[in-house]
C-alpha cells in the first residue's frame, strides 16, 4: 500500500494524516504500532510506555467498567479524579456503572467507548499519543472538545491523528497528505 516513505515525526509538532480511502493511513499507524506484519525497513520509535494507540473502535476488556477505563491497570486514581475525567470527556452519566461487570465493548456505543479512550489518554498522559479516527464517531462538537481538551492536559503529548474532518486541522501543525496509488 505504502511504498519508498521516509517519515519524521517530531516530539512537540501534532501531525494530521490525511487521504482518499485505501490511501494507507491506518495501515502506516498499524506499521508504527507493531501490528502490521507485511512490512520491510526501518522504524524508530519511542518505548512502549511513551506511546499510546487509540483505534477507531477502542478495545474494550471484559470487566467492570472500572478495568475498562483504567485498562491496562497500571495506574491508580482516586474516585474524584476519575469522575471528573469521566466529566470532561462527556461520560459522567456513567459514573454510577463503574462497578458494573458487562461486555462493555457491546452495552456502549462507538461514540461512548471513543470518549472513554480519551478518559484513558488523560489518564496515561502518553509522549506520543496516534488517533486512529478515534473521533469518527463524535460529533463536530464533541470532537473539537476532546482536541481542545487533549491540547490543555496534555501539553507535553504528540499527537498524530488520522482523520477526515477539517475542523480538526486546527489541532494539527503538520498534515501529511497519502495518495492511493492508480
Amino acid at each position: 500500500i505504502l511504498h519508498d516513505i521516509k517519515i519524521t515525526l517530531q516530539s512537540g509538532t501534532n501531525v494530521l494524516i490525511k487521504g482518499v480511502s485505501g490511501s494507507g493511513k491506518s495501515t502506516l499507524l498499524r506499521v508504527l504500532a507493531g501490528i502490521w506484519p507485511y512490512v520491510s525497513g526501518k522504524i524508530n520509535m519511542p518505548g512502549s510506555k511513551e506511546i499510546m494507540f487509540i483505534p477507531q473502535k477502542p478495545y474494550l476488556p471484559l470487566g467492570t467498567l472500572r478495568e475498562s477505563v483504567l485498562y491496562p491497570g497500571t495506574k491508580n486514581l482516586s474516585e474524584a479524579e476519575l469522575v471528573e475525567l469521566m466529566r470532561l470527556c462527556h461520560i459522567s452519566y456513567l459514573v454510577k456503572e463503574l462497578n458494573v461487570e458487562a461486555d462493555w465493548s457491546h452495552v456502549l456505543s462507538v461514540g461512548e467507548q471513543q470518549r472513554l479512550a480519551f478518559v484513558r489518554a488523560l489518564i496515561y498522559s502518553p509522549k506520543w499519543l496516534f488517533l486512529d479516527e478515534a473521533t469518527s464517531a463524535l460529533d463536530e462538537a464533541t470532537e473539537e472538545a476532546m482536541y481542545r481538551l487533549m491540547a490543555e492536559r496534555l501539553r507535553q503529548t504528540t499527537v498524530v491523528s488520522v482523520g477526515h474532518r477539517s475542523s480538526i486541522n486546527k489541532f494539527h501543525k503538520q498534515e501529511l497528505y497519502l495518495e492511493k496509488e492508480t
